[in-house]
């Protein structure tokens, strides 16, 4: 089964999320950042993890947002099959029922987006991330 996500080019550039397909992902790390007494969270999954589904899915739902100037809570790092790297950097909510995530070419940045909240924890959830994490704090 393969899943892929289009989302407009920033700047020009090619549609990254339209290589995001499920056969071409080696590997996911999601990451969470330590903050004050909470230590974070580090998983890796497997590409062919059928619970990355509803992940991708979610991912391909954003909508093109303007800027953001926090910091990023925690990363998605999806490794693709020859080593390519495409990251989602999650960013604070700030506003009900959104969620706002960076999408980066490895460590370049393309553009912020915005997914629906309740989808994106429930993904999180299916694959064992933590939603009470303070990445995820309104």
């Amino acid at each position: 089964m393969s899943t892929v996500l289009c989302l407009p080019a920033a700047g020009g550039e090619e549609d990254l999320l339209s290589t995001l397909v499920g056969e071409k992902i080696e590997s996911v790390r999601i990451s969470l950042i330590p903050w004050g007494p909470h230590l974070g969270f580090e998983s890796e999954i497997g590409g062919g993890d059928p619970r990355l589904k509803a992940l991708v899915a979610v991912i391909g739902g954003a909508e093109p947002s303007g800027g953001h100037k926090c910091t990023n809570r925690g990363a998605v790092r999806f490794r693709m099959v020859g080593g390519s790297v495409i990251a989602v950097g999650l960013l604070p909510s700030h506003d009900k029922g959104i969620y706002e995530i960076r999408l980066y070419d490895s460590d370049r940045l393309q553009g912020v987006y915005v997914v629906r909240r309740a989808e994106l924890l429930a993904a999180f959830e299916g694959l064992g991330v933590p939603v009470d994490d303070p990445a995820f704090a309104d």
